[in-house]
């Protein structure tokens, strides 16, 4: 990942050194911004993520991948896919494109790549079980990484009691692959929920 640094634009800061500042509404696209993510083939992710690099850089947003440190004003965000055309993570890995404006005016995109997940509770004494389910079953075993995180259940009746519950936090390459997981793993969540009542959930805090 490139060294760069981010800086709020100055209230009124609209174009510098005869540049304009970007703007998600400022320029016309063919597709909307949240289509990015969403689960299609991989010729037409290639296609669109070669689309938005040509707009980018007529734009004067060429991506920054190595080099000085360079400062600017983040002016915008957009997600984005890198690495697609891998064999090994044929949905790619998700990662958002950082827009800079220097104070120059000269203007560059640094890509970052993330890992998007989500967390699922877990019945007290069920962890094991459910943490090996969880790698091979869901979306057809997309999970990257499945890691144990002890935090405060806000959602108990009484969360003010402080008490910390094993949650699992499931880690994906890519936003489809987090979403085809979801919806194998929310019906069982949803029937478990129903099946376990108040006195359930106080006799695991109790215990």
């Amino acid at each position: 990942m490139p060294n760069t640094s981010l800086r709020q634009p100055k209230k009124g800061f609209t174009r510098r050194g005869g540049k304009h500042a970007y703007h998600g509404g400022s320029r016309t696209r063919t597709f909307a911004a949240t289509s990015r993510t969403e689960g299609t083939s991989a010729d037409e992710k290639i296609e669109r993520a070669l689309l938005t690099t040509q707009i980018d850089e007529s734009m004067g947003f060429s991506r920054y991948e190595a080099g000085r440190p360079r400062e600017g004003w983040l002016v915008n965000v957009q997600p984005t896919t890198v690495g697609l055309g891998d064999d090994r993570v044929p949905g790619g890995r998700a990662a958002i494109d950082c827009y800079f404006i220097e104070e120059d005016g000269q203007t560059f995109k640094a890509t970052v790549e993330y890992e998007p997940y989500f967390l699922i509770a877990v019945r007290k004494g069920r962890e094991s079980e459910v943490e090996e389910w969880a790698k091979r079953v869901p979306g057809g075993g997309v999970v990257r990484t499945v890691k144990r995180l002890e935090k405060e259940d806000l959602s108990m009746p009484n969360h003010l009691l402080g008490y910390r519950r094993t949650f699992l936090q499931l880690r994906f390459n890519n936003v489809s692959d987090l979403m085809s997981a979801r919806r194998d793993i929310m019906p069982i969540a949803e029937k478990n929920r129903k099946a376990m009542g108040t006195v359930d959930v106080y006799a695991e805090v109790a215990a």
